[in-house]
């Protein structure tokens, strides 16, 4: 291990969380509907966090409550709010706690904890709070039927919703043209390149998908707060049908994160002295090891490689080196898992062969335990954080993600003494990757008419089950990549058989329209 890692002044500054809670508010499951706004339902599972801490009023000592931005609804400012709702401002506050956010994105639970842990680290904290929660489901089907949530309690909404706070669109003006607008797009096209890379048949890397998958729906079913507590099995996962139907090829329904869902998670977190102080159990500490935080290049095709993610690998590896531990001592894994690809970025990155018995996920991952907008982790973290309490001498590593696999942060967590005496219990944010293995090659818009070959590719399903159109990825002869819609009449060939590596004839698109791919011979 690198002897680079700063250590910490002292033991006593380590971050331990002390406290953990989450919340599901599904009906039929947990009562009925009666719809919370994210910033209530956050206050409500802090409370339970501090509970859980054995000091309800612990958080009215709070000099930090760091929020995960919600999806479903707009705040001016959300910290305050939250704050104001769970009684850590007022007469029995000594002061407002500092709010902390970052900019939205599934990355940010974990990014989250490690600014948290770096702040109490150097001494700029004492006792933290970390919370998250999202409410699509009531939010949707509030609109359906008619219900203004403000009028029903909800915080007056804040004017437009800004889904990215400053930061890029999700994708190109190049790929937004040709149908690349959502993540439902983008991550079958990583799928399809991994599997092409892997040398699988498409029938055999459905089965492998389907095999990963039933592992995380396993976990799902005996988790009490997962949105779909149903162990599927691989044959359920990949076999399309009514009620299983294809989003974008390779990938039906179920390998999709579900973001309806109403669900929170909170954690307390505070120094090791300060828990020394107030004597919280040994047994109640979980400590945080080490933290990394890197970025790909911002959109898919501006990177190097579709197969792997120099930014996951960084980031992984700084925190594993705060943490002073490899991949093969890690105990519990909780892999982001939006959808298959980005686990399988993950085991690629770690060197986690397929058949590695330890788990991938204490939560069920995004598809079945659910997948609350930016605030997945939050679960993740506060699952890993039970586990580790009833398993002893443990280490949990817990990967986040934003946009299309671009912002990637890691966080490492123990109850092992050994462990947390010899980690830094640091973080480093903005991990440098050097941009000769982030940036891909150069992009040609529009294409010049002539031969291409397929990089990657996916197709999109209606919800009739019928193709809407097919998005190839291609590079051409002179090493440049574009993007292209492909032949409807080529769509049976592209789902049956291997499409990465077929040549064809790209054709650009005239006054702003899509560029066009024909399968064929790339010499007429």
């Amino acid at each position: 291990m690198a002897t680079s890692v700063p250590r910490s002044r002292s033991a006593a500054h380590l971050a331990v969380i002390v406290g953990s809670a989450q919340m599901r508010r599904k009906p039929g499951l947990d009562g009925p509907w009666s719809p919370v706004e994210p910033a209530r339902m956050m206050a409500e599972i802090i409370r339970s966090a501090a509970a859980d801490a054995g000091d309800v009023d612990v958080i009215q000592e709070a000099d930090l409550l760091a929020c995960v931005d919600p999806i479903a609804w707009a705040y001016a400012d959300l910290t305050a709010r939250v704050g104001e709702l769970a009684g850590m401002t007022g007469p029995a506050s000594p002061r407002a706690p500092d709010g902390l956010t970052v900019p939205p994105g599934g990355n940010s639970p974990c990014e989250l904890l490690n600014q948290v842990a770096a702040r109490i680290v150097d001494g700029d904290s004492r006792v933290a709070v970390v919370a998250g929660a999202e409410a699509v489901y009531s939010r949707r089907r509030a609109r359906s039927a008619g219900i203004d949530l403000a009028e029903a309690g909800w915080t007056p909404y804040q004017g437009h919703r800004d889904f990215l706070k400053g930061q890029r669109p999700l994708t190109t003006e190049l790929e937004a043209r040709h149908g690349m607008t959502a993540p439902i797009h983008c991550y079958p096209l990583f799928e399809n390149a991994l599997r092409a890379e892997a040398g699988r048949t498409v029938e055999d890397h459905q089965r492998f998908l389907g095999t990963l998958m039933a592992a995380n729906a396993a976990v799902a079913a005996a988790n009490p707060y997962a949105w779909f507590p149903t162990a599927y099995t691989p044959d359920e996962i990949v076999t399309v049908t009514p009620d299983n139907r294809w989003i974008c090829f390779p990938y039906p329904k179920r390998m999709n994160a579900i973001m309806e869902v109403d669900q929170a998670a909170a954690l307390v977190v505070m120094s090791s002295d300060e828990a020394d102080r107030r004597g919280i159990p040994e047994q109640q500490r979980v400590a945080f090891l080490g933290g990394g935080g890197a970025t790909d290049a911002w959109t898919l095709t501006e990177r190097a490689s579709l197969t792997s993610s120099p930014a996951y690998r960084a980031a992984a590896e700084t925190a594993l080196e705060h943490a002073c531990l490899y991949a093969p001592e890690v105990d519990l894994f909780d892999l982001y898992s939006c959808f298959p690809s980005v686990i399988e970025l993950a085991m690629k990155a770690l060197s986690l062969a397929p058949d590695d018995p330890r788990p991938r996920t204490v939560t069920g991952g995004l598809a079945y335990a659910g997948g609350p907008g930016n605030s997945y982790s939050m679960h993740a973290l506060a699952a890993m954080v039970s586990r580790l309490r009833t398993t002893p001498a443990r280490v949990g590593y817990v990967s986040a993600l934003g946009m299309t696999a671009t912002k990637h942060a890691v966080s490492v967590l123990s109850s092992d003494p050994v462990r947390i005496a010899a980690a830094s219990g640091r973080s480093t944010s903005n991990v440098p990757v050097p941009d000769k293995v982030r940036l891909g090659p150069p992009l040609a818009d529009p294409p010049p008419e002539g031969p291409a070959t397929i990089e990657t590719y996916t197709v999109e399903y209606g919800r009739d089950g019928q193709p809407v159109r097919s998005i190839v990825v291609l590079r051409l002869p002179d090493g440049r990549r574009t993007v292209a819609n492909g032949d409807p009449a080529d769509v049976p060939a592209l789902v049956s058989e291997e499409g990465v590596g077929k040549r064809g004839r790209v054709a650009p698109g005239q006054d702003g329209a899509a560029n066009r791919f024909v399968l064929g011979p790339a010499s007429t």
